[in-house]
């Protein structure tokens, strides 16, 4: 079933072309990648999707036409550019505000969240203290709390050595077969190999599936 449905979205500036006719469709439950050179329109491609930028062509979100500062018709978890987190909190005390707008979410959960990418539970470690990879991993934990169906991760890989990525690989697959749809946008060739269920090429900001 597609979840998502871009047609003919463009974008430009200043008579300069940002996005030019990006056509292509996500399927519940696909991972799909965005895959390009830093400046080639991955993340505006994302905020496209979001509803945060405004552009031509149309956006379809569950056959919902997208507006720009309209309601998202469903529920997403974002990570995009750099994480956004609150760095005199710890990353549980980031994790527990968030939280309060998915009341599903147990204290137990976010726990197994941190636990899950190595993140301190309870010590007091404010996030300034962070490593930038320990930065990451907690803005790929707030996009993934509560396994929102549709999670949008912007460069994930950003930071993260060899080991988290192999870990955030395996935990992505988990999701999946949860229900979770992902839109990925990253510029990691061997990460992309392991995660896509489907595939996007970005370049000067045109889109095509390979």
């Amino acid at each position: 079933m597609s979840l998502i449905k871009l047609v003919n979205v463009s974008k430009s500036v200043k008579n300069q072309a940002l996005l030019t006719n990006i056509s292509l469709t996500v399927n519940a439950g696909d991972i799909v990648t965005l895959e390009g050179i830093n400046g080639s329109g991955k993340t505006l491609i994302l905020k496209a999707i979001l509803g945060l930028i405004r552009t031509t062509g149309d956006v379809l979100i569950n056959d919902q036409k997208l507006t720009v500062g309209g309601k998202f018709p469903i529920r997403a978890g974002i990570l995009i550019e750099n994480p956004s987190v609150i760095d005199n909190f710890t990353a549980k005390k980031n994790l527990e505000l968030l939280a309060r707008l998915l009341p599903e979410v147990t204290d137990q959960q976010i726990d197994d969240l941190l636990a899950q990418f190595e993140l301190p539970i309870n010590d007091n470690k404010k996030v300034r203290k962070f490593s930038l990879g320990m930065r990451q991993k907690l803005g790929i934990a707030q996009a993934v709390l509560g396994q929102s169906p549709l999670i949008i991760l912007d460069e994930p890989t950003n930071a993260l050595d060899a080991e988290s990525i192999d870990k955030l690989i395996t935990y992505l697959h988990q999701l999946q077969q949860r229900g979770c749809t992902f839109i990925i946008a990253s510029h990691d060739h061997d990460f992309v190999n392991q995660v896509a269920s489907r595939r996007f090429q970005v370049k000067a900001g045109r889109a095509h599936e390979i």
